[in-house]
């Protein structure tokens, strides 16, 4: 078994918000060093395992900021600070492509949906009018019926508002003039894919210190999931259980990337063998211990 295994790229495109274009590329234009570009801005690689570089602001006042921390409209996501007790502070999108555009004092709802009850988006998927409480907002994983899950804001700098079990994950960080909007996210472990909201998929989340990641739940894509060997281009392109990788580490990769499985490392190298003969399982080299026998099945180099 290849436990400690060179290292292998993954793309983490959490796609809470772009679609892909025909070709699978995100239909948002932007770019990205390591393949298609990411609405996460995410990119992975290191010589001694899974790195990744995010961009994510640790100040704990940007994430109502853009890139360049120039404010994005009219309140922040993570404070009570609309002056009508009627509204709640969103993020806004004026047109219908699930990209944030700004902040701005919405209707709150009478009643609300709490944290973690399924929830409801009027209009289009970030119109900034949903059913929950403030200080979330209903992330959708129906795209039919906008209905979803509310999630709660975070701040990066001070994430202690998540609960022990979740993760502050900042999305659209590296998009230029894209709103940064951090949310409290569920960890979840990739080999039992152990998400509780429906259809959600485990992927992996966010960068540590010494640049490995964890992983998260997040809605499934809205079109079909693609099946092992198959080109992604968002980390949530694949069906749960696989994970998108760069092509150079998947076997007969036509594409910028492709689904490969996650595997588990005390179960050596049989699994992704199976899957194809020259593929391993390659250590992910979590730093935590609840993901640390999390492995990819991929070319080793």
């Amino acid at each position: 078994m290849e436990s400690r295994g060179p290292v292998f790229r993954a793309f983490l495109i959490v796609a809470l918000a772009a679609g892909c274009g025909d070709d699978g590329s995100p239909s948002d234009g932007s770019t990205s060093t390591t393949g298609p570009a990411t609405t996460t801005g995410m990119t992975l690689g290191s010589s001694s395992g899974v790195a990744m570089t995010t961009g994510v602001d640790s100040s704990g006042d940007g994430l109502d900021s853009s890139d360049d921390g120039t404010v994005m409209g009219e309140c922040i996501l993570h404070g009570a600070n609309c002056s009508d007790e009627a509204q709640k502070c969103m993020p806004w999108s004026l047109e219908d492509d699930r990209l944030p555009d700004e902040t701005r004092c919405c209707p709150l709802q009478d009643n609300p949906d709490l944290v973690g009850e399924p929830c409801t988006v009027q209009d289009y998927d970030g119109s900034c009018v949903d059913s929950c409480e403030e200080g979330s907002m209903c992330v959708v994983d129906n795209n039919k019926s906008l209905s979803g899950t509310c999630r709660r804001f975070c701040d990066p700098g001070n994430p202690q508002v998540c609960e022990s079990q979740q993760t502050c994950k900042t999305f659209f960080e590296l998009l230029p003039g894209v709103l940064n909007v951090p949310m409290c996210m569920d960890r979840c472990d990739p080999l039992l894919q152990d998400c509780a909201d429906n259809n959600w998929l485990c992927i992996p989340d966010s960068t540590t210190l010494a640049g490995q990641s964890g992983f998260i739940c997040v809605p499934p894509p809205p079109q079909t999931p693609q099946l092992i060997f198959e080109g992604c281009a968002l980390a949530n392109d694949c069906e749960a259980g696989l994970v998108c990788l760069t092509a150079d580490r998947v076997p007969d990769c036509g594409g910028i990337a492709c689904c490969s499985a996650y595997c588990a490392l005390d179960e050596g190298d049989q699994t992704c063998i199976d899957l194809h003969p020259d593929m391993r399982c390659v250590d992910w080299m979590s730093p935590e211990p609840e993901w640390q026998n999390v492995g990819a099945c991929a070319l080793p180099q």
